[in-house]
This record gives structure tokens, sequence and C-alpha cells, in this order.
């Protein structure tokens, strides 16, 4: 009987969607768009001959034949990935590290202490993939991230870096038009808010015994960069990683209002990879040695 084998681009584009169950989020992750993603789970179908994926609604759902076929197909292609990864390693190919970091850590964290690493690892190179977005599951072409969150997500190591330690900031010229003497009048200023810490500005109440819902409505953001911008043109006050405003306050763009920081622990930038992968990679063991020393140096 003939066998029957579909390419590699079919079953990685099945795989990815099957744990989404997004082919958007599956096209992010495999760099195509998501009619491409369609086209090649369509081209699976008609070679097994059945349906893989249901819409249900605006949701995607894998049909009893799509969950066995992934439940099959899943651990074959991570142990492609890895023999390959080993191939390229024993042929000394290895020194190709595939980072993404969230875009804020990257420019106020990595990059300025980036030059000591490679110094330091002459025969490593950094190349930088697209961040992570909060859903987003781990891809199989990356070595590590470093991801903002609870430093829980699926199938990877999380290691704690930076960024538990919150602090108020606002301009001087919003400083100048709203006196913030004291915490109470803080938690009545305009709140500058993060999408991924909503109740970081709850935590902060109860911590100073504020009224927790006494702050007045403020815009929304999807990156800690964009709400430090936001401050610095005077929009609020930003309850952010200390870490994240300092360069800003050192420089006077920002102020601390009043020294009223509050550690939460559930929040922070992480540090995450494939345990297998850390095994398999010694660049990538530098790589992480490396980012745990500059953390514990603050």
């Amino acid at each position: 009987m003939r066998h029957c084998y579909p390419n590699i681009a079919e079953l990685l584009a099945f795989a990815s969607a099957a744990r989404h169950l997004n082919f958007s989020r599956a096209a992010r992750e495999l760099g195509l768009t998501p009619s491409a993603v369609s086209r090649q789970i369509g081209a699976l179908e008609a070679l097994v001959g059945t349906t893989l994926f249901v819409r249900e609604g605006r949701h995607l759902a894998l049909t009893e034949a799509g969950r066995r076929y992934h439940d099959r197909v899943a651990a074959p292609l991570r142990e492609i990935g890895n023999a390959s990864l080993e191939l390229m390693t024993s042929r000394g190919e290895s020194d190709l590290l595939t980072i993404a970091s969230v875009p804020t850590f990257t420019t106020k964290w990595l990059i300025p202490r980036l030059p000591d690493f490679l110094a330091s690892t002459p025969g490593v190179t950094l190349s930088f993939s697209r961040h992570l977005s909060h859903g987003d599951a781990f891809p199989f072409t990356l070595d590590a991230a470093v991801r903002y969150g609870d430093g829980t997500w699926e199938g990877v190591v999380s290691e704690y870096l930076d960024g538990r330690r919150f602090v108020p900031v606002c301009a001087p010229s919003f400083l100048a038009r709203h006196p913030l003497p004291g915490v109470a009048d803080i938690a009545f200023a305009p709140r500058l808010v993060h999408n991924q810490a909503e109740d970081v500005w709850g935590t902060w109440a109860a911590c100073y015994d504020a009224a927790p819902h006494a702050q007045r409505p403020g815009p929304r953001f999807e990156q800690y960069a964009v709400l430090l911008q936001a401050a610095e043109a005077g929009m609020g006050v930003g309850l952010v990683p200390a870490f994240l405003a300092r360069e800003a306050v050192e420089a006077g763009r920002l102020v601390v209002p009043v020294d009223a920081g509050v550690d939460v622990p559930r929040h922070g930038h992480y540090l995450c990879y494939p345990r297998e992968r850390l095994q398999q990679r010694a660049a990538l063991r530098q790589f992480r040695e490396w980012m745990l020393r500059q953390a514990s140096q603050g």
C-alpha cells in the first residue's frame, strides 16, 4: 500500500493551529498569513480525506479525527526538530540563538547590557524574533524568550528576572498642574493602566489603605514603552516596574511624586526556555547564566 506522507509545512501548520485553535496566531508563529495556514491545512485534509477542524461560531475546534491526529504527530514533530538541532550542534553550527523579548524590556534592560554578553561569548550570534503575545504558545523556532506575566507558561521553564517592584511616576509638568503631596492625592489622579497589570493599582491601594476605585479612568496600554511615553506627555500617573522607569527618572523626564512603591509577586519579566533545549545548547546555557547574573546585580 502506498505510504501517506504529508509535507512538513502542512504538518507544522496543522500542529500550530491545533495548539492555538486560531489560524491567525498560528500564522504569526510560523511567519505566514492566515490564508496560507488555511491552505496548508486544506491540502492536508484533502490528503488524509477527513476534516481536521470545525468552526463553532467564531471559535475553531479540532474534530475528533483532528484531535487523534494531533496526539500522534505532535511528539514526532518535536523529535524531528530536536534531532536536527542536535545534528547542527555536532557540526559546530549551534552559535545562533533565536530570542524573543517584550519590547520595553528589550530597550530598557537587555540592549544596554548586551555588549557585555557579546564580548564574553564571541562565538554566539543573537537573532531577535517577534515578541510573544500574552496567549501565544512557545514556538519550536525559539531558543528563549523574555515574557511578562506571572511566570506560568505551558511547556517551558520560567525564571524571574525583574519587574515585581512597582512605583508611581508622572511628568514634572503633570506634577506642576496636579500637586501630589501624598498617597491619597495619587489615588484620585488620572491613572495609566497596563492591560496585563490591571490589578496592580488595586494592590497598591490596599498596601497604602487608599481608596481602591477612586482613580479617574485613563488610557490603557498593551506595552509599558507606550505607557511610559504617555506618562512623560503628562497624561496621568503610571504605576510601572521600577527598573523600566529608572532611566527616565534619572534624566528628569519622569518623577516619583511620592515614595510609595509596592511589590507585586504575581507580575514580572521572566526568561523562558524549553528544558530540553537548555540541555542541548551550550550557547543557551551561557545566555541563561549571563541573564540571571545580570538580574541578580539589579
